[in-house]
């Protein structure tokens, strides 16, 4: 990771519009660059950032969480690189602007109490991540272990330590989004003409993650760069903003397409009597 600490970050600036990723690009041609060699990146895989470009002062969607008891869900679980029918505990977390999305808990949680204390966790801070990013989640599962995140068409899986880890370093929210794309986007856009024409056209990757898997990884991985500097620009450091606006600039404007797309999700359905 080359994340450099003693950049001071700048006031945010308005929102770009028509034309922002030329704005943008001008904005910061005054700023330092670095030059990076052909098969060097400037991050290792957005999980090591330490940018906090999703933030607790950020306005969430999340309504409320209903306990709908046990029933049998599959769950894949990468401790055992495997997938089980359990007996899961059942929420479903309602938001504003989405149907609810189920939260399903392994049984190792033990009590309604304690999978409630879990499901917790995450029910504020998905309400953060931009719908675009999101609406595609239909249920997140939760295991207990320190694994990596991850994520298909529809359904997302976490772990309670790692995500206690994530929390520590303020960064659970962009781990949620990374893994969103992944549930909500990867299907339409990932291998789409649109953005492999784009990764060829900037010739070069943000990070060695994305770089690694560029038919499964990059869009996840250059989403996150790119919702902060079209959205939240001031909360990346000017020189790493500089760098991530000049080596992906395709994929920068690809992205911002699908920011002005309204997701077409149907309109939330009232919670429960009891949610809280």
């Amino acid at each position: 990771m080359f994340t450099r600490f003693a950049e001071k970050i700048l006031p945010t600036p308005a929102l770009y519009s028509a034309g922002s990723v030329l704005a943008l690009t001008l904005s910061l041609t005054a700023i330092p660059q670095t030059t990076w060699a052909a098969d060097d990146y400037p991050f290792d895989a957005t999980a090591d950032t330490v940018f906090d470009i999703i933030q607790d002062s950020d306005p969430s969607t999340f309504v409320c969480l209903a306990y709908e008891g046990r029933t049998t869900r599959q769950m894949w679980d990468k401790r055992q690189d495997n997938e089980f029918d359990l007996e899961v505990f059942l929420f479903t977390a309602h938001f504003s602007d989405m149907p609810a999305m189920d939260i399903i808990l392994n049984p190792e949680f033990e009590t309604p109490e304690a999978a409630r204390e879990e499901a917790e966790k995450y029910t504020h801070r998905l309400g953060r991540v931009p719908l675009v990013f999101r609406h595609g989640i239909r249920q997140l599962g939760v295991h207990k272990g320190d694994q990596g995140f991850h994520a298909g068409t529809g359904k997302v899986f976490v772990y309670s330590e790692m995500s206690d880890r994530r929390i520590s370093e303020n960064h659970l929210e962009e781990s949620l989004l990374h893994e969103g794309v992944h549930a909500t986007l990867d299907d339409q856009y990932r291998l789409s003409p649109e953005w492999i024409a784009a990764q060829e056209q900037d010739g070069r990757f943000l990070t060695r993650y994305a770089a690694s898997r560029p038919d499964r990884e990059d869009l996840a991985e250059t989403a996150l760069f790119a919702y902060s500097l079209l959205r939240h620009p001031g909360r990346i450091p000017p020189v790493d903003s500089a760098d991530i606006a000049r080596l992906v600039p395709a994929r920068i404007a690809v992205v911002e397409t699908i920011l002005n797309t309204t997701p077409q999700v149907s309109p939330p359905m009232p919670p429960p009597e009891g949610c809280e």
